[in-house]
């Protein structure tokens, strides 16, 4: 049988398929199989697969009124009202306008966060102190573990700090603190800070005494009484109501001078003035004056025979002590020169 075309001048029916000439409409059609390896070259024509997919992979970009999204050989960039606000290239996102990320969570896997701002603001909703959290600054990731070494760092403004309100500046219901905690600050430490000069109107701490580190002649434990000699700066006194007692052994001044010496075995820190234990045999009554015993490195209670001058005298008494043993009892100390 020869291939031949046929025209339809009005319209052809074939079952339920019919071709309207007038309109070019084909109804009735389930399925049409045509050329996939060509394109359509006009109008009034039916698409094949090939076609729409040359198109779509041609297409550039997406244009809605002003707004567009184009997609260029090396980036794609978003134009709202004329204004590129989002450019994506290999490596790098820039957005142009403001950014509000709404959730729970903002996490950043970089290494380093560079900001230009110079103020980083917390708490934004916060609308009065009333609505102010226990704390807020900045959190160190160390691991989080019950370790003293691998807990979580925090510097944070201490809403809970008890100011005593009679400073003469500050006086604003909190302090700024330095902890290390393991579980989000629930149970917490205060950990150390370091600078070379800080500048205050006042200083404040919990331990009383003002102490600096002195070269010892061998190990010496909290309280013990020292003299200068020995091998070494310092030597615990030894002999009853020594004229030579210059001070005591402190493990927790208040204030820390010749720091970097040594540490607490090789050059332990001798309190200069302040309050702090005693070590101190026999009983002691609440105000005596204390003196060096016949124990090295321990001191006593004067007493009515006593002929003592300043240079004697290691510190006052504080507290009573009872026994006739060894203990600590906290005192009044200075050191003697």
């Amino acid at each position: 049988m020869t291939a031949k075309n046929f025209r339809v001048n009005n319209g052809l029916e074939t079952g339920d398929v019919t071709i309207t000439a007038s309109s070019n409409a084909v109804t009735g059609v389930s399925s049409i199989t045509l050329d996939n390896s060509n394109a359509p070259g006009a109008n009034a024509v039916l698409a094949n697969k090939k076609y729409v997919d040359d198109q779509l992979t041609a297409k550039a970009s997406i244009i809605s009124g002003s707004n567009n999204v184009t997609v260029g050989g090396s980036s794609v960039t978003l134009d709202i009202g004329g204004t590129d606000e989002l450019t994506v290239t290999s490596g790098h996102v820039r957005i142009a306008g403001n950014l509000t990320v709404d959730g729970t969570e903002t996490i950043t896997n970089t290494n380093t966060l560079s900001v230009e701002d110079n103020i980083i603001e917390c708490n934004r909703n916060v609308s009065s102190n009333a609505g102010m959290p226990s704390f807020t600054g900045l959190k160190a990731n160390r691991g989080g573990t019950s370790s003293a070494t691998e807990q979580d760092l925090f510097w944070v403004w201490d809403e809970t700090f008890a100011d005593d309100g009679t400073t003469t500046h500050g006086n604003a219901g909190g302090a700024w603190t330095a902890f290390r905690s393991a579980n989000e600050l629930n149970d917490k430490s205060l950990v150390d800070i370091r600078a070379n000069i800080v500048h205050a109107q006042a200083t404040s701490a919990s331990y009383a005494d003002v102490a600096e580190r002195f070269e010892a002649d061998a190990p010496m434990s909290e309280g013990a009484v020292v003299s200068l000699g020995g091998e070494a700066e310092i030597t615990e006194v030894n002999g009853d109501l020594s004229d030579n007692v210059f001070g005591v052994i402190s493990t927790q001044p208040a204030f820390m001078m010749n720091s970097d010496a040594g540490n607490s075995e090789s050059h332990p820190f001798v309190a200069m003035t302040g309050r702090t234990p005693v070590r101190v045999i026999g009983q002691v009554n609440k105000g005596d004056r204390l003196v060096s015993s016949t124990v090295k490195g321990t001191a006593r209670a004067i007493t009515g025979a006593d002929s003592i001058n300043p240079f004697h005298v290691i510190g006052r008494a504080l507290e009573a002590k009872t026994d006739d043993g060894i203990g600590l009892v906290n005192a009044v100390v200075r050191t003697n020169n």
